[in-house]
């Protein structure tokens, strides 16, 4: 039995055969997917087209079913009724796939990152699988997402070598030599020029005629102040302002100490002055003075007290508890001699942390209380020139004894 074709049911094959063919001289068009009967991928992922080629692909297809239709209905062949319409489930299947390529492929251009490009070709050299398409898959990185990776990653690199720098250790910077006084600084006191193998003493007659109330710290660095300076007492009998009898007897045993080979500043020479109690000690501390004699009277509320004491600092002085042994023996010395010049009576060595001029020095020290002006005959005895040399004789007496049994 023959079998009859139509011219118009063989030439759509014929075409189909060479269009692959007529195709090779033209790379620079896209060719037409033929429908694939069998998939083979160099990938594992699911074969995809890019979204230029989807709007070819699906004419040729519905050409190509058209075709086949017609071609089944004039042979009559079972066979290739079942082909058709496994090729009818394939097409679904891929136009499915398509439509996800190209959300995929949306995004990824959306995104601005890494975009894939996939390129198909028929495989016509083959015979044995003449339909066969096979898919391979390249990925190509955008030349400007490089750009923009390899600036971050300099980026990195210099924020990374800037991090480093900052934990590393700091130069120590050059030492900075002491200024040397310049020779027009003027605020820097001249030391005193001693002269060579004799003593040093201090003479402070204690008070001046006017009080100065501003208050001072009493010791370095304490919060708890004083008065500066104070008009002092006055006798009882004569009227005698305390500051005018310490002024003379400090002029007296400046004389007598002289006299002795002791070389003697006297803080002050005039009743009408203005130095505060820590200005009297820092001048004995700036003329590195061997001893400080402050001469001061006492007063009482009992005008039968009398008597001569001596006043220095306790051993637990939070200022100069390094000079209590020194300050100590010169003003038991003092006392001791000015009793036996005297004859009046002996109290005793008051030590005590209120005295602003005491806490402020820093050489031995004494506060010499000759005695009670507020004590009627006392105050007599003090005020007469000759009781005023017994005075400071004894005075000087127990210097000369601190010096050569104490402090040799």
């Amino acid at each position: 039995m023959k079998l009859r074709f139509k011219k118009t049911a063989i030439f759509p094959i014929v075409l189909s055969l060479l269009l692959p063919l007529c195709s090779c001289g033209k790379p620079q068009e896209m060719p037409k997917p033929i429908r694939p009967t069998t998939y083979y991928s160099e990938t594992p992922s699911e074969p995809s087209f890019d979204s230029n080629t989807d709007s070819d692909l699906q004419t040729s297809d519905t050409d190509s079913n058209t075709k086949s239709s017609d071609t089944d209905t004039t042979s009559g062949n079972s066979e290739k009724k079942k082909n058709n319409s496994s090729d009818t489930q394939k097409l679904e299947y891929r136009r499915e796939k398509s439509s996800d390529s190209d959300k995929s492929s949306s995004k990824t251009t959306s995104s601005k990152t890494t975009s894939s490009k996939t390129t198909s070709s028929q495989n016509t050299s083959s015979s044995l699988f003449p339909n066969t398409i096979v898919t391979r898959t390249f990925t190509v990185e955008d030349d400007s997402n490089e750009q923009q990776n390899q600036s971050q990653n300099e980026t990195d690199n210099s924020s990374q070598t800037t991090s480093s720098e900052v934990r590393e250790e700091p130069v120590p910077p050059a030492p900075i030599e002491d200024p040397q006084p310049s020779d027009t600084d003027t605020d820097t006191e001249e030391p005193y020029q001693r002269t060579d193998g004799k003593r040093l003493i201090v003479i402070d007659a204690g008070h001046q005629q006017h009080a100065n109330t501003a208050q001072e710290p009493i010791g370095p660095g304490a919060s708890e102040t004083k008065m500066k300076v104070s008009g002092g007492t006055q006798g009882r009998t004569t009227g005698l302002p305390e500051y005018e009898l310490t002024l003379q007897l400090a002029l007296k045993l400046q004389a007598d100490l002289e006299s002795r080979g002791y070389e003697v500043i006297q803080v002050r020479t005039e009743n009408d002055v203005d130095i505060s109690n820590v200005e009297r000690s820092t001048i004995a501390n700036n003329a590195h003075a061997d001893a400080f004699i402050r001469i001061h009277a006492n007063g009482s509320d009992n005008s039968a007290q009398n008597g001569a004491m001596t006043l220095c600092q306790t051993p637990n002085n939070p200022y100069n508890a390094y000079l209590y042994n020194d300050c100590k023996a010169l003003s038991t010395y003092v006392l001791d001699e000015l009793v036996n010049a005297t004859g009046c009576n002996k109290e005793y060595v008051w030590e005590t942390d209120t005295m602003s001029g005491i806490n402020w020095s820093k050489v031995p020290v004494t506060i010499v209380e000759v005695g009670y002006m507020t004590n009627p005959q006392e105050d007599l005895r003090m005020a007469n020139d000759e009781n005023q040399c017994k005075i400071t004789e004894g005075i000087a007496n127990g210097i000369d004894r601190f010096f050569n049994e104490y402090n040799q």
